[in-house]
């Protein structure tokens, strides 16, 4: 549903910033603003080939929104996993039975075959539908990698992505599984963007849900990539903070263990069994001198695929070399799931009017704002930014980067909040003098 929002700013605080050498002033405006472009308030949804991931679906009919609740959603085949937590299942895949011809569900997941190194010197090459290396047995999924010579590479293996199938923005994404053994082994669960949108990797952001390295036993990772934070300088966690006072050892090759990730607007949390170790937040100081746009550092704030794969050997995963000895290596998953909160049933409150606006930067024509977040009963989905009444950027993190300000001039920012029910604050207004 969309619709123009005519603001009525009654608020009158003023305040200032200290901005390099030179002083700022801020002031919240008064004047009716009448903002031109209009807003959704609508939840967001995939293309009709894909999941719907992101809390709940809406029909627009003559003016009015009518909501549908994740619990109607939760696929047949996720029927039987509890709800814990309000955690509502809407994605799983259990691995009960194999098809005859493609081995795996083609409606949830493709194969990506090839070899190469993929960028990391990889010695695996990734077959298709090949029953030695993928197998459904027992309810589970089995990756399997072989010591054997095919298209110039000297190992075998297996990677599935939902890229053309699903892909997901934001919920608690989970992996039950147990590891390879042995050195040269590099299992992952991980997640990359669908679109891209803030460019090639690692702008637009990697998300690293568990991977692992045989010559490291029992030591899992989870990791964010990112524009500043690539590679082996990535942020996150690792389970070794967990040992020895909240489990007192780790096997992850012989015993069963749920590998996850809580992902929302604000940070991306990393568990082990159900205990966290490892969060990386959103953060108001984002970029270098705050002159680059929050996306730099957070670009978590679209939808991302999931990937499974088993390679052997490259940069990380052979950095000690292969122990030929130890083939097959097995990789062995019980279940993938997916689950979303319900931000929408029950909403009885619009957000509250965000506070506390802060110039960090400016430059010329551009200046890099951050506010205190806005609060919901549920939770504040995002955030709309207008510069002179035209809409500039839509984020879910409390700072923009603002550009093309008019030089010479008060420009009058506005920012209002959204919750996942469609409901808007009160337009925060503020006067940026570039």
């Amino acid at each position: 549903m969309f619709k123009k929002l005519l603001i009525l700013s009654t608020l009158s605080i003023a305040m200032t910033a200290i901005v390099g050498c030179g002083l700022l002033t801020v002031t919240t405006t008064e004047p009716t603003t009448t903002l031109s472009d209009e807003t959704t308030s609508t939840t967001e949804t995939e293309t009709s080939t894909e999941t719907t991931t992101e809390l709940t679906t809406t029909t627009t009919t003559t003016g009015a929104t009518t909501t549908t609740s994740l619990i109607d959603l939760i696929p047949e085949e996720c029927s039987a996993i509890p709800i814990v937590d309000g955690w509502i299942p809407t994605w799983c895949d259990e691995f009960e039975a194999a098809l005859p011809n493609t081995i795996i569900d083609p409606t949830k997941w493709t194969y990506q075959a090839g070899g190469g190194g993929f960028g990391n010197q990889e010695l695996q090459y990734y077959k298709n539908a090949d029953p030695d290396n993928v197998a459904i047995r027992d309810g589970a999924l089995v990756i399997t990698a072989l010591k054997e010579v095919y298209s110039s590479n000297n190992y075998t293996s297996t990677k599935l992505w939902t890229q053309a199938t699903a892909s997901f923005k934001y919920g608690k994404i989970e992996m039950r599984a147990k590891l390879p053994y042995g050195r040269g082994t590099w299992p992952a669960f991980w997640m990359m963007p669908k679109t891209s949108k803030y460019g090639g990797w690692p702008d637009s952001g990697e998300i690293d849900i568990m991977e692992h390295v045989g010559y490291d036993m029992n030591t899992v990772l989870g990791t964010v990539h990112t524009e500043r934070f690539s590679g082996t300088n990535g942020r996150g966690g690792t389970t070794d903070s967990l040992i020895p006072n909240t489990v007192p050892s780790i096997d992850v090759a012989n015993t069963w263990h749920t590998y996850g990730i809580i992902w929302n607007e604000e940070k991306i949390e990393w568990y082990f069994d159900g205990h966290l170790f490892g969060t990386v937040e959103a953060d108001e100081k984002w970029g270098n001198g705050y002159s680059a746009d929050p996306s730099v550092d957070w670009p978590f704030d679209q939808s991302f695929y999931i990937i499974l794969n088993l390679a052997i050997g490259g940069t990380w995963g052979g950095a000690q070399g292969v122990d030929d000895s130890i083939f097959p290596a097995t990789f062995t998953i019980d279940y993938v799931r997916v689950y979303q909160q319900d931000y929408v049933t029950g909403d009885a409150e619009s957000p509250s009017t965000i506070r506390m606006p802060r110039i960090y930067w400016q430059s010329g024509n551009q200046a890099f704002i951050s506010w205190t977040p806005a609060t919901d009963d549920l939770r504040v989905k995002s955030y709309y930014v207008y510069v002179n009444g035209v809409m500039s950027k839509k984020t879910s993190v409390n700072a923009v980067l603002l550009i093309n300000l008019r030089l010479s001039f008060d420009n009058i920012v506005t920012v209002i909040a959204e919750d996942y029910a469609g409901n808007l604050s009160d337009p925060f207004d503020l006067i940026v003098t570039a």
